[in-house]
């Protein structure tokens, strides 16, 4: 078997990962990563309930991509349903939560779903390069390495670029591979952030008193989009999952006007009929809204300090209002502390299969290209479909498949 080609990966994330494991055993795989461990930032998502996927499969999970289309192909060969299989045969058992999200079973920690991922690429043959970081790749398939033992050169018959986009930088993600590509020709755009907080400029009626409370079971519209569950009020603003989906359409109207909107509906589950009725035959003052209407402290806040006085006094006009609360943005937060991000290579670059149009054998996969998702487990699901797909590319390539 010494005569097996070479296909360099160059990252250790899950689209790395993936890609290293699929091909391992028909090639001699090498895995650079330049930081002391591979998936650090696969661990740093696993904080706080570790979503590994979505029971979503078909076009309901291929709907939630964009651009439209880019990753239906790669869904399709590797979908929800064979992300779980390929855990469950490495020792990962997994379960749905009742939101759809997939997990590890209870007891089964971040460190040990990643350490069974590494010891099967191990076991499978992969050498894996720690510290090695990429300095400069040519047309000739030679990629150039900044080690702690100084620059080192690797040829290759394949390459697998999966360099991450420029969300959590402490991780290694700092998205610093663009000049490099730059340098050789290949168009990126700017990083942008995505699944993220917002900054709204509060008035001090909210933010002193309510920064750090969730909003419940609330509705938020941006546009034709609507997005319901769970915001936090922060000092600068608003997070959380309710408003991480909206947050494609909050960037849009910012780049397009420069301001941007949501739309709150705080009684999501009750018609503004059904709420007027609460109040029939009754005396109701403002100081009973939030008993009448069930609006813990944080919600009646933002419905005042968002509504006029006159609006505010009418039972009737009030009862209205609940559903329809429009509250200004002013931006997004910035890269380092966004989820995830859009930007990074330009998929004009990209063939179908992710291999460069200037470099055919070379494939760019993971957050490294500009594609898009919400959270609840789409994120890490597109990236391990990515690097199965470039890596089934590469087998066809050669006939393996």
């Amino acid at each position: 078997m010494n005569d097996r080609k070479t296909v360099i990966i160059v990252g250790g994330g899950p689209a790395g990962m993936m890609a290293a494991w699929t091909l391992a055993g028909r090639f001699k795989v090498h895995l650079y990563e330049k930081e002391k461990m591979v998936g650090q930032k696969f661990l740093l998502a696993g904080k706080g309930g570790f979503n590994l996927t979505n029971r979503l499969t078909g076009e309901e999970l291929a709907s939630k991509y964009s651009p439209t289309g880019f990753l239906n192909q790669a869904l399709s060969e590797f979908d929800s349903f064979s992300f779980r299989e390929w855990l469950l045969s490495l020792g990962i058992p997994t379960f749905e939560g009742s939101s759809g999200r997939v997990f590890p079973e209870k007891g089964i920690s971040p460190a040990q779903v990643l350490r069974k991922i590494t010891d099967s690429l191990t076991d499978r043959g992969v050498k894996i390069h720690l510290n090695h970081k990429l300095e400069s790749f040519r047309h000739e398939m030679e990629f150039s390495f900044n080690t702690p033992d100084g620059l080192v050169i690797r040829k290759a018959d394949y390459v697998v670029l999966a360099l991450g986009g420029a969300s959590w930088p402490s991780t290694g993600s700092d998205g610093k591979w663009v000049t490099l590509f730059t340098e050789n020709e290949l168009q990126t755009l700017n990083f942008e952030p995505s699944n993220c907080g917002v900054n709204i400029d509060w008035p001090d009626s909210v933010k002193q008193f309510h920064s750090g409370k969730p909003l419940k079971n609330i509705t938020l519209r941006v546009g034709e989009k609507i997005s319901r569950g769970e915001a936090l009020i922060s000092d600068y603003g608003l997070e959380g999952n309710a408003v991480y989906p909206l947050v494609p359409e909050i960037r849009r109207a910012i780049k397009l006007t420069g301001l941007s909107e949501i739309v709150f509906d705080f009684k999501p589950l009750n018609t503004e009929e059904q709420l007027i009725q609460k109040t029939v035959g009754k005396k109701i003052r403002p100081s009973d809204y939030a008993s009448v209407y069930k609006l813990d402290s944080g919600s009646m806040a933002v419905i005042k300090a968002y509504t006029s006085k006159e609006t505010y006094t009418d039972v009737n006009r009030f009862s209205a209002a609940i559903k329809n609360i429009i509250v200004p943005v002013s931006s997004l937060r910035p890269v380092e502390e966004a989820i995830s991000t859009v930007g990074g290579l330009d998929m004009v670059e990209l063939n179908p299969d992710f291999s460069l149009k200037k470099y055919p054998h070379i494939y760019s996969i993971g957050e490294m290209v500009d594609w898009d998702a919400p959270t609840g487990g789409f994120l890490l699901q597109g990236s391990f479909s990515m690097g199965y797909y470039a890596a089934l590319s590469i087998l066809k390539r050669e006939d393996f498949r």
